[in-house]
């Protein structure tokens, strides 16, 4: 915003306002913030609970070739793991006891990713469920996709592949649908709190 400001006091002075200058200049800052997303790659954190390493194996040897697409983060044993079915990993977070999903949530704070992969074991109790449970907010709050097993993590991730390389093929729609006039799905859920 204060960048569109600037531009415009630049392009207008500080004179009287004509609506249709301020209208191309917020088109034009709008094309390179699209221009900007569709650079970088969105990016996902995979992160399971012990119990539930092996499926998140599977699903990784499954969508490794999609999964390819994106950058990755996790908590270093998840890390590991990518590294050995050859996939990069972008960083790596501590374990979900030692702050690794209070990395995780603060990196959904910073809009640094679009999905949190998260395995839970929904048959254990964690000493952590504090923890677990704040992700799973933040992830509400900022509308960041979360998948808590397979099955939805498969569909997200299809979704987002086919999104990703209509992106990248030129539609500037990005990886998510946003119903018409909305920059922002967060806005809707944090006003009051802003």
């Amino acid at each position: 915003i204060a960048e569109a400001k600037r531009t415009i006091t630049q392009v207008i002075g500080e004179g009287p306002v004509d609506s249709a200058v301020v209208a191309d200049v917020l088109a034009s800052q709008a094309e390179i913030m699209e221009e900007q997303a569709g650079q970088s790659q969105p990016t996902i954190a995979l992160v399971a609970h012990e119990d539930m390493n092996g499926m998140m194996r599977h699903f990784v040897e499954i969508h490794r070739e999609q999964l390819k697409v994106f950058q990755l983060v996790g908590t270093s044993s998840t890390c590991n793991m990518l590294r050995e079915l050859g996939l990069d990993a972008l960083g790596e977070t501590k374990s979900g006891p030692l702050g690794g999903d209070q990395e995780v949530g603060a990196m959904i704070c910073q809009g640094n990713l679009q999905a949190v992969f998260f395995f839970r074991d929904p048959l254990s109790s964690h000493a952590n469920i504090a923890d677990i449970e704040a992700l799973c907010r933040l992830a509400d709050c900022y509308q960041v996709y979360q998948c808590t097993n397979y099955r939805s993590a498969s569909a997200v991730l299809s979704f987002m592949y086919k999104r990703h390389l209509k992106r990248v093929g030129g539609c500037s729609r990005g990886s998510v649908m946003m119903p018409a006039g909305v920059t922002n799905l967060a806005d809707f859920v944090q006003p009051e709190y802003q």
